[in-house]
């Protein structure tokens, strides 16, 4: 699988399910240089990271669920990632 492929295979499942099965928990993005993406930053950018050439930071390389961090934002768009168990 190139690095493409899967960077827009993770960015589409967000996008398509943002939350963690069977859990609930919130989800967002991780990339290869270590930003956080929401969900919908990786469905308006999707261009960027379907032709991402791995080192120009869109190259979506996990999900997570943010815990317990208040303070995470989005390094594109700079909204909040919402949390699993802190208090906004």
């Amino acid at each position: 699988m190139t690095t493409q492929s899967r960077s827009l295979r993770l960015a589409d499942t967000l996008s398509r399910a943002p939350f963690a099965w069977p859990s609930g928990y919130p989800l967002h993005a991780i990339t290869s240089d270590g930003a956080c993406l929401c969900r919908h930053c990786c469905a308006s950018e999707r261009l960027c990271i379907a032709t991402t050439t791995g080192s120009d930071g869109w190259n979506v390389i996990a999900l997570a669920v943010n815990w317990e961090d208040p303070e995470l934002f989005c390094d594109h768009c700079s909204d909040r990632i919402e949390s699993a168990y802190a208090e906004a």
